[in-house]
């Protein structure tokens, strides 16, 4: 292992999270009128010294590092990255809140891998700028921390590709072939930051205000979820917002490698790509039977025609299939059918590539295909039919990663729940379960007394620090977490 690259890499992270915390720091003069954040400016000046001073001590040894990066120190780096960037990403709450270490964590941790659950009951009463740190900290980890300084690194060189395909979503990996990775970012990073403006302004102009609008904004594109309310979108009983809010959901849900197609003009490409015709499929399906449910309870008597019916539905659907968390309705007290529904998306998620999280709809839709090519080979042996998607076909190391990947996913939210209902014991198996299977999709709210209108608060610390690292780990797709625990990845650099 050569520490010398890792720590160079780390030191960079740290200056991002610097320059975020002065940006929290500005948003914390300019409402320096209100006693808490006048109270929380001197905190953010701390937190800034603190990280210059890491990202320096980090840098200074490891300055003269040599440019090359190889596959053991990216995978390295992307996961320290991570875990450093979660406990930085700390600081604000125990500083400013003076709350506990796990809380923080929690909090943390679900505000960079845009989760979007909290332990916080009463948001409304936090400093703005701790609200705004919430929110931007979602839209950091939207399209990854390391996605960020391996967009504007030279030093990285032909790692970067590396450092990438250990990040994002496996199915990404295959849309960069043909150009420079560096350059690739880069188009994505603008064309989320467009994304982002459009939705700004959207908020802006329904009435929002410009920092309830720059925070959803944040949360949204993101697929976050954290709102500077209690009641988070339905606050605003505002029927446009939550079509709005779900648009820009949606197009979150979106891989980004699918949307550089369409901004160069590539429309055919584009409409005709299996993943994105598949995804709209599952939310219209969703959508519908879900409206269908909705109605025919009659216990919803504030939901009683098809217009607030489908509005609902629609917004809860895309909500928890691209992982953002947000709700407008306490979808705990709707019928067990609508929560089956809502669990299967929680599990299937968005499109890779994109900010949402889950297993997937490209390993999905991969999976069904090899499994129908499973049961036609039981019938008929002899039979070679290859798997094909978008006109790639799916050889046998691919076959063997989606499995491997999904038996890892279910291991792990099997596992999850046993530890959760442990420490939980008081607990319903589906609130432990959900909140396994929410933590590992960076969701957020779950099922029971993990519900849209609860909170984690009142779990113990163990508990907390297990569905913390279930959060990373469900964002990093298991592998750059897991390879930290390997001997062999600290041999002696060669």
């Amino acid at each position: 292992m050569n520490y010398s690259i890792v720590f160079k890499l780390v030191s960079v992270l740290t200056g991002v999270m610097c320059v975020a915390f002065s940006l929290c720091a500005a948003v914390s003069a300019v409402f320096a009128s209100e006693a808490g954040d006048a109270e929380a400016f001197p905190s953010w000046v701390c937190i800034i010294a603190l990280t210059i001073t890491a990202a320096l001590s980090l840098y200074l040894p490891s300055r003269n590092a040599p440019k090359r990066i190889f596959r053991k120190e990216a995978l390295c780096a992307v996961g320290v990255v991570w875990i450093l960037a979660v406990l930085l990403g700390a600081l604000p709450y125990m500083f400013i809140l003076g709350c506990g270490f796990s809380n923080a964590l929690f909090e943390s941790a679900s505000g960079l891998t845009s989760t979007g659950a909290s332990v916080f009951g009463d948001v409304e009463c936090m400093p703005k700028s701790l609200l705004f740190w919430r929110s931007f900290s979602q839209w950091i980890g939207g399209l990854g921390v390391v996605v960020f300084f391996v967009a504007i690194l030279s030093f990285i060189g032909s790692g970067a590709k590396m450092m990438y395909s250990h990040e994002a979503s496996a199915n990404a990996n295959g849309s960069i072939e043909t150009e420079r990775i560096k350059s690739a970012i880069f188009k994505i990073f603008v064309i989320y930051s467009a994304i982002s403006t459009a939705c700004w302004v959207s908020f802006v102009a329904c009435g929002m205000g410009w920092f309830d609008g720059l925070c959803h904004m944040c949360s949204t594109v993101s697929t976050g979820g954290f709102s500077v309310y209690n009641d988070s979108i339905a606050h605003y009983e505002s029927n446009l917002i939550a079509w709005i809010v779900t648009v820009f959901m949606f197009i979150g849900g979106i891989s980004f490698f699918t949307m550089l197609n369409l901004f160069r003009g590539k429309f055919i490409k584009f409409a005709t790509n299996s993943e994105l015709i598949t995804y709209i499929a599952i939310l219209l399906i969703a959508t519908l039977a879900t409206t269908v449910i909705v109605l025919k309870d009659a216990n919803l008597a504030d939901i009683d025609t098809w217009g607030k019916a489908i509005t609902k539905s629609c917004f809860q659907c895309v909500s928890i299939m691209t992982s953002t968390g947000f709700i407008t309705a306490d979808y705990q007290t709707w019928l067990p059918a609508a929560h089956a529904i809502l669990f299967a998306l929680m599990v299937i998620g968005g499109c890779a590539g994109s900010t949402s999280g889950g297993l997937k709809v490209s390993r999905a839709l991969a999976g069904i295909k090899l499994l129908r090519r499973e049961l036609e080979r039981v019938l008929r042996p002899r039979v070679v039919r290859n798997v094909r998607i978008d006109g790639k076909t799916f050889d046998e190391s691919e076959t063997t990663g989606l499995f491997s990947f999904i038996t890892l996913y279910s291991f792990c939210v099997l596992l999850g729940t046993l530890c959760l209902s442990l420490s939980e014991p008081q607990m319903s198996l589906i609130a432990s379960m959900s909140a396994c299977v929410s933590a590992l999709s960076n969701v957020g709210p779950g099922f029971n007394e993990t519900g849209p209108v609860q909170n984690y608060g009142f779990m113990s610390d163990i508990s907390k620090t297990l569905l913390s690292i279930l959060m990373v780990m469900g964002r990093l797709e298991f592998y750059s977490i897991l390879i930290l625990f390997m001997p062999s990845l600290w041999k002696k650099f060669q």
